[in-house]
């Protein structure tokens, strides 16, 4: 006669119990708290790094840019193109929600604001409103839990965002939020009408000093057909010392 080993059953009933309480405080977490830990994970007191800015477009050869980034939390960043010969030493200055760049060709700083903010950055998917938008959504937007689904082979929470105020870059977002690393692997942006404007999705996320982070973005502008523009970076560096002298008007006539 087969003697029953109530000690494993009881072990496995444990783990059973506590697999089911962690699957039930992931389901029972907010909107809200979710884009805050989307936030929190994607926050920074300093960054460094280089990227790579590849354009696509129909029956186009790829157009190819590098540059070197700087950056400070969540308002503040300073970007160098290097190559190709024609754009090196264009620079742009973002401090809050101001915008400067500096052309080499004139020597002279221009401020980018009104409608010039909806103008493409490099004649990419990004436009120079995506380049000044805050990580802080929850401060223009109420967030909606719409369920779950996989994207790209990933759990995600799916998350629906409206604009709490006029003025804001997109009126409406739906999010594709890792459940794994909090990080968002989709976003679609759309317009008061519903129309939808832009796609932009994550991937290869590595892992820097304890926080999950794209290194590659890929953005696509609904209005381009055939157009998309990905961003990669690397070489990145969190929390290293970046004088103050960077985030600066003179620093963009200087350089580095």
């Amino acid at each position: 006669m087969k003697t029953t080993n109530y000690t494993t059953i009881g072990s496995m009933t444990s783990l059973l119990f506590a697999a089911l309480l962690l699957t039930s405080s992931a389901s029972a977490q907010t909107a809200e708290e979710i884009v805050k830990k989307m936030d929190e994970n994607m926050t920074f007191n300093t960054r460094t790094g280089n990227a790579t800015l590849e354009v696509v477009r129909a029956g186009q050869a790829t157009d190819t840019r590098t540059l070197r980034l700087w950056g400070r939390g969540f308002d503040d960043s300073y970007s160098e193109f290097l190559t190709p010969a024609r754009d090196q030493g264009v620079k742009y200055l973002k401090i809050a929600k101001s915008l400067h760049m500096y052309l080499p060709r004139t020597e002279k700083v221009m401020t980018i604001s009104g409608h010039l903010l909806r103008e493409s950055i490099m004649d990419s998917d990004f436009s120079y409103e995506d380049m000044l938008e805050a990580r802080a959504l929850l401060a223009d937007y109420d967030a909606k839990l719409l369920g779950s689904e996989t994207f790209n082979g990933e759990d995600c929470w799916l998350l629906e965002l409206t604009a709490k105020r006029e003025g804001v870059s997109y009126y409406r977002r739906k999010l594709w939020i890792s459940k794994k690393t909090y990080v968002a692997m989709k976003m679609e942006r759309y317009a008061e009408t519903g129309l939808l404007l832009k796609t932009m999705t994550a991937r290869d996320i590595k892992v820097h000093g304890g926080r999950n982070y794209p290194m590659v973005l890929e953005m696509q502008d609904a209005m381009r057909k055939g157009s998309k523009t990905t961003f990669t970076m690397s070489n990145v560096v969190f929390d290293v010392a970046i004088p103050e002298s960077t985030f600066s008007r003179r620093n963009l006539m200087k350089g580095n």
